[in-house]
């Protein structure tokens, strides 16, 4: 006879296996596209809850409170991961915000705490997670999961305006569809754990935790039962956003053309006040014209773009004025501070600009390039 209680903790800890397999799948695939790393980051974090929920169902954090470590952490990326999952299955060759790493300050907060906290002495914890077991949503503790609630929920509403706007895509409605319907059921998985721990709802919580194994299940048999069931979504995104285009009329060529000249003949870019809003002026064009040709025509964000040709300017100028100071050259070429300078620099040639002055050599033919001297 089925119990409830035992088959729902043998489901949940399931579950966290197939999440733990289904994240390794997603590695294999060589070369791995944006959204196959999302993908296996997202599945280890679910695996991640759905062990850790296990874990607090058998009270098993009342002997060995490690062994519900990162639950915290984990929850806290469930929000930014499938928003950029989603972003990422429907729009592959767009770029994602100017900086990724923003949309995990809190999960890194949240990763710092736990460590912080599990890394007392045993006696010291236990009592904390026996306290909270017993105060429930008026322990301390809860403010973290409250928190991570309030900030998931956000996240959940992004994702849903997000599928919202190619649900009208009629070759692409079933796969919408059933993307939207995975969101509901996760966005009930978590309300229903975090509700059911915070009152203390045992059945709910184990509830909560079932539904997230059956997010991973039907996330495992999708591909498996229909191989190409997620393929029409880019195409069709990208045909939809082809005929509703702000370009059509523009001459593509002439307009790359203008920018160019104006970037390397111009100068433009060591404005550091330059924006989207002054360039899109110099070009005679609306600024969301010049944000859809840089992201479609060109694979890259606005800043993105810009900063291009000052590490360009700065890497020929740290080879050829070896006596002049990199903070000039950074405000020359149009950085406003020494920091975005290096993380610019940093990101387009590998190596901070002390470190190239150093030793390393530009390559000439391509200035933001940088190759490493060969040892005679």
């Amino acid at each position: 006879m089925f119990r409830w209680e035992e088959g729902s903790l043998w489901i949940i800890y399931f579950g966290s296996g197939l999440s733990y397999l289904l994240s390794v799948q997603k590695l294999l695939p060589s070369p791995k596209g944006r959204e196959d790393r999302l993908a296996a980051v997202l599945f280890a974090a679910l695996g991640t809850i759905l062990f850790t929920s296990g874990n607090v169902t058998r009270e098993l954090d009342q002997t060995f409170p490690h062994s519900i470590y990162l639950l915290l952490t984990s929850f806290s990326t469930v929000g930014p991961l499938t928003l950029l999952y989603t972003r990422s299955l429907l729009y592959p060759n767009q770029p994602l915000d100017r900086d990724i790493r923003l949309h995990f300050v809190v999960p890194a907060v949240f990763l710092l705490l736990e460590t912080v906290f599990f890394f007392r002495p045993v006696p010291e914890i236990v009592a904390d997670l026996r306290d909270f077991r017993a105060a429930r949503y008026k322990h301390y503790l809860a403010l973290s999961f409250l928190f991570t609630t309030a900030l998931t929920t956000g996240y959940f509403g992004a994702r849903y305006r997000m599928l919202l706007g190619v649900l009208s895509v009629p070759e692409i409605r079933p796969q919408i569809r059933f993307v939207f319907s995975l969101a509901t059921v996760t966005a009930v998985a978590m309300y229903s754990m975090i509700l059911g721990f915070m009152g203390g709802w045992d059945d709910l919580f184990r509830l909560g935790g079932t539904l997230v194994t059956v997010t991973v299940v039907l996330l495992f048999l999708a591909p498996a039962r229909y191989p190409n069931f997620f393929a029409p979504l880019t195409k069709e995104v990208r045909k939809k956003k082809y005929e509703k285009s702000l370009l059509v009329g523009l001459d593509l060529a002439l307009l790359e053309l203008r920018i160019e000249e104006l970037m390397r003949e111009g100068k433009l870019y060591r404005d550091p006040d330059l924006t989207l809003q002054l360039l899109a002026e110099d070009l005679e064009i609306k600024p969301y014209q010049l944000t859809e040709f840089l992201n479609e025509h060109k694979g890259v964000g606005f800043y993105n773009y810009v900063n291009r040709f000052r590490i360009d300017e700065a890497v020929g100028l740290l080879s050829e004025n070896s006596n002049q100071d990199i903070l000039s050259i950074c405000y020359f070429v149009g950085f406003n501070s020494k920091s975005s300078f290096n993380d610019a620099f940093r990101k387009i040639t590998g190596k901070t600009p002390s470190q190239l002055r150093g030793g390393v050599k530009p390559d000439k033919q391509n200035p933001g390039r940088i190759v490493k001297p060969v040892n005679s």
